[in-house]
């Protein structure tokens, strides 16, 4: 009965995992976080080559809060910074932690295959010193690529 059980299991899985791997979204449209929990995070929304719109976000851990901004890339070229590129504190309500978004561009437009659109976040720490840069510390570089 248990080798029922784990066959059936597997075949359960294996199952969910097509379903899963079918529902890739279009080309255009991508969604990653660089880490877990205090991470940069960025989402693209589109189809095929075409981008409708970015969205940036920050992953935080439990109830916590962090003071910063994120700054969207295109191809290594600044696009846009969240909230003007003014500091703000932007903050996880939930007990499991949360990404939090920081700021959405309505792009509507298409890029060429290969575009690399990424987003960091800052957390200002007023900080000096290695792995700083005039007072903020980065979480990393989350990118999608389109195509």
């Amino acid at each position: 009965m248990n080798k029922t059980i784990a066959r059936t299991g597997a075949i359960v899985t294996a199952a969910l995992g097509l379903t899963l791997t079918a529902a890739t979204p279009a080309l255009a449209s991508a969604d990653k976080c660089k880490g877990d929990a205090y991470a940069s995070c960025v989402a693209v929304n589109g189809t095929k080559l075409h981008v409708n719109s970015i969205k940036s976000r920050v992953a935080l851990y439990a109830k916590t809060c962090r003071y910063g901004h994120s700054q969207v890339l295109i191809n290594g070229k600044h696009y846009a910074d969240s909230n003007g590129g003014s500091d703000k504190e932007y903050c996880s309500k939930s007990v499991f932690g949360d990404e939090v978004t920081t700021g959405t561009w309505n792009v509507n437009r298409n890029y060429a295959k290969g575009t690399k659109i990424c987003s960091k976040f800052w957390r200002y720490t007023g900080e000096t010193g290695p792995g700083t840069s005039n007072g903020y510390s980065s979480y990393g570089t989350a990118c999608a690529t389109i195509g």
